[in-house]
């Protein structure tokens, strides 16, 4: 069969399983597009306003569902315009597909693909610090094999954002393929980790009093979850989650222990220093007090002995010292690590560990009761907690919320439970702006029966509110709850935390006064239904409103300003550590 390049690539797309492809036409791409509708490969191009948010986009599809969107932008350019994205996927282990066009193959020799890893290599120009591979394709006869390449780096053991350069003459040009399956170059199976190492964890485990899993974004990735709660019940275990892997245990389960880092549950990071035994399972170890800057200097990880598993040997031991290192895919080694324990745990050991259980379920109601009495549930004006309580009442338990960066996140962790994993999604640790809109939509592409909330502050929804557009445009239901900073302001103690901004960080006239933005109106002007919100009792009616939508909408929600809302204060992610002696 005869083909273009532009065809080559949109049949492998199709081929790889990619539904979606986002991006912006011009010259350098024209001809990928036009293949996109060639057919055999049928693929819906979701035009974007912003070269970045294309990479927002497919980067909230893949955090919903675990595969992979294509981006393709005209030139080599688009890969500068879209760093901060790129960095966003690189620091989260989410994989990207992007493709860009070239007005020349250069001076490489015919039927050549040159590679470099994260700019180092024949072309510093093609790739930059936010890309985990960069290929530019210099052969037509290249462009499977490329693709294959791509697709098997962007999906690999620990996912990334991958880039090919395709020049335009090569998409145009035209010659006979072969229709070679791609399940024949595809990755099979899992990474085991060494059944002797597997089995010293087992005994350390059999043998703990305080045992508590650290549970981070690897065993989302790895499709782990009923692994990791098998393990938790088999050990009696308290589960921490770190990062990305919020929602691998459901709020409401005995062991959830909440989580660790900049936006940790006190009774969690108090209940991790008095563990004996931790096993850390796909998490990088990067959310720590000390990492941070822990207010006593002690790692709540210091003097424990500490179980790693990790799908790169690289990250074992980088941060701490381990007992055992167990290199594998998560799944895989929670899968052994279960069989290992079966006839190891001991009465006796059982027992004293629920005590231990025991001491986790105080220090949870505890924990909860705080942070009920700061939501202001029963005030009329709205606290930045508020509007949480009121969604997590309408929507399903499976919805996905798509949090957006800045304190709305810090709040979100804290008084918006989570019942399964993929239906938090946050920026992570690069908390990249502008990133929340493109992001839900591309979660709800990829789970179109879902309820879809984006969840953003005012200042990070300005970075990127054009992208409504393409929610009118291609009718993709989602709901953005946008809080505007320019409610009631009231003074309730220190103002400057991360609950509210100072006046120097607001949107203000020059005489002091909020400017009055009206996003509710400019939602409308895009073609959303959209509703402002002024009292606290009007959210949950706005929120069924906008769910009942048959097409995008926007609620407004006119945040009290000033809020100091102590839990969501980086002080206190420093100060939790000196409190931990007198909660246990």
């Amino acid at each position: 069969m005869k083909l273009s390049g532009g065809q080559v690539i949109a049949k492998e797309l199709r081929a790889y399983g990619v539904r979606y492809v986002a991006g912006v036409p011009g010259n350098g791409n024209s001809a990928v597009l036009e293949g996109l509708n060639a057919p055999g490969a049928s693929i819906p191009f979701i035009r974007v306003v912003n070269e970045q948010s294309a990479v927002h986009m497919a980067d909230g599809y893949f955090r919903a569902c675990g595969s992979a969107m294509a981006v393709v932008l005209p030139s080599r350019t688009g890969i500068y315009t879209a760093s901060a994205a790129l960095s966003n996927c690189l620091s989260d282990s989410c994989g990207v597909l992007l493709i860009t066009g070239d007005q020349g193959s250069g001076d490489a020799p015919a039927g050549s693909t040159r590679s470099t890893r994260t700019g180092r290599g024949w072309d510093a120009d093609s790739a930059c610090s936010g890309l985990k591979r960069s290929w530019k394709v210099c052969g037509f006869s290249e462009l499977p094999q490329a693709m294959h390449r791509a697709f098997n780096s962007a999906l690999g053991a620990r996912p990334g954002p991958v880039h090919l350069e395709v020049p335009f003459e090569l998409q145009t040009h035209t010659e006979h393929v072969s229709s070679e399956s791609p399940q024949n170059r595809l990755t099979q199976g899992r990474l085991r980790g060494d059944p002797a190492v597997i089995e010293l964890a087992a005994s350390l485990l059999a043998n703990a009093e305080r045992p508590i899993i650290l549970a981070g974004g690897g065993v989302v990735a790895a499709d782990a979850i009923s692994e990791l709660n098998a393990l938790a019940d088999a050990l009696s275990a308290p589960v921490l989650v770190a990062g990305n892997g919020i929602g691998v245990i459901p709020h409401d389960h005995d062991l959830n222990a909440g989580s660790v880092g900049a936006e940790a549950s006190q009774w969690g990071t108090a209940l991790l220093s008095k563990a004996d035994v931790i096993v850390a399972v796909g998490s990088r170890l990067s959310d720590l007090h000390d990492i941070y800057g822990s207010a006593s200097g002690i790692s709540e990880v210091a003097g424990k002995k500490l179980i790693q598993i990790d799908v790169e040997r690289d990250e074992i031991g980088k941060r701490y010292p381990v007992e055992v290192g167990i290199v594998a895919d998560a799944k895989s080694a929670l899968v052994d690590l279960n069989a290992a324990m079966n006839g190891k745990l001991k009465r006796a050991t059982g027992a004293r560990r629920q005590a231990f259980i025991e001491l986790m379920r105080q220090l949870r109601e505890q924990w909860r009761n705080e942070v009920a009495s700061r939501s202001g549930a029963s005030e009329t004006f709205i606290r930045p907690p508020r509007p949480f309580l009121e969604l997590r009442k309408v929507l399903h338990r499976d919805a996905i919320a798509v949090i957006g960066s800045g304190a709305v996140v810090h709040i979100a962790r804290e008084h918006f439970p989570v019942y399964a994993p993929r239906t938090f999604l946050s920026p992570g640790a690069s908390a990249a702006g502008g990133w929340a809109v493109p992001a839900a939509i591309g979660a709800k592409l990829a789970m179109p029966a879902r309820q879809v909330v984006c969840v953003v502050e005012d200042s990070d929804f300005l970075q990127s509110m054009q992208e409504m557009a393409v929610s009118v445009m291609h009718c993709i239901p989602v709901v953005f709850v946008v809080f505007n900073r320019s409610g009631p302001e009231f003074v309730s103690g220190a103002i400057g935390s991360l609950g509210a901004r100072p006046s120097i960080g607001e949107f203000c006239l020059p005489d002091g006064r909020p400017y009055p933005l009206a996003f509710s109106e400019i939602a409308r002007s895009f073609g959303l239904d959209a509703w402002r919100v002024e009292h606290a009792s009007q959210l949950e009616g706005a929120f069924r409103r906008a769910l009942d939508s048959t097409g995008p909408a926007l609620v407004e929600v006119m945040v009290a300003r000033h809020e100091n809302d102590a839990a969501t204060r980086y002080e206190d992610v420093q100060n939790r550590a000196m409190q931990q002696d007198s909660l246990v």
